[in-house]
């Protein structure tokens, strides 16, 4: 049996269809396979974001509580501040009235100090 050229060559360009056919039909679904694992990346992300913000949310909560008890701490040292120059202003005038004092007001001083 001879098989003219036209034939042979119509023989070989189906195969060389069927070739490429199963080439695309193959890389179809290799291309699938980077977007299914591109897909289940995202997701795993999305879940380690989930978990992260959970724990920024916890980290919040405790830094707002800090700040209110540095809040309370500094209007404690205001407080503070303010009876200790009332307590210098206070002793700093009786200071100058014993500068001021003669040795008879002295005496009764500390004698009036010390019943």
């Amino acid at each position: 049996m001879k098989i003219d050229k036209f034939t042979a060559t119509l023989i070989i360009i189906i195969i060389i269809l069927v070739v490429c056919l199963f080439i695309s039909t193959s890389s179809n679904t290799n291309d699938l396979d980077p977007y299914a694992k591109q897909k289940q990346k995202i997701d795993s992300l999305t879940v380690c974001i989930g978990a992260l913000e959970e724990i920024q949310l916890k980290y919040d909560s405790t830094i707002a509580v800090y700040k209110d008890s540095l809040s309370l701490m500094d209007s404690q040292i205001d407080s503070t501040k303010n009876k200790i120059k009332k307590i210098q202003n206070d002793y700093g005038k009786k200071i100058k009235v014993i500068s001021s004092a003669n040795h008879d007001e002295l005496g009764d001083f500390f004698t009036n100090r010390y019943k």
